[in-house]
């Protein structure tokens, strides 16, 4: 029997498949596959790709406290979708939930809604946790 030809088909499929999950698990681990997950930032704010940015009304700026950054946005998105998606977004960014906010270092991130005409008008902030 010629046992080199069949080690060599053998190690031929061995290759393949460590190439194989080698590229599975590169594109469970990046975004560069998951086509419908696209995270934008402003000034280190996450923002969902269905909000509208307002920005006459958005600013940052560094105080002696701290950084400030204040972005508003619209969407018509639910607030619950909205929510979620900060709960899942901001603990994977080093940012941990304290109540209604997320905490990071001498950092807190806020985001609070009102309605309009047109939806939801969301403040979404990055301010020092204390103000002197």
């Amino acid at each position: 029997m010629n046992y080199s030809k069949y080690s060599k088909i053998l190690s031929f499929r061995y290759e393949a498949i460590i190439v194989a999950m080698s590229l599975l698990i590169i594109c469970t681990k990046s975004s560069l596959c998951d086509g419908n997950v696209r995270l934008n930032f402003i000034d280190d704010i996450p923002v969902m790709d269905s909000m509208k940015i307002e920005p006459e009304l958005s600013f940052g700026f560094d105080s002696p406290s701290g950084r400030i950054i204040i972005v508003i946005a619209t969407s018509s998105d639910r607030r619950e979708s909205i929510e979620k998606f900060y709960s899942e977004v901001m603990p994977q960014l080093g940012w941990k939930i304290y109540g209604k906010q997320y905490h990071r270092g001498e950092e807190k991130f806020q985001f609070i809604s009102s309605n309009n005409l047109n939806g939801l008008i969301w403040r979404l902030s990055i301010t020092p946790l204390t103000i002197p």
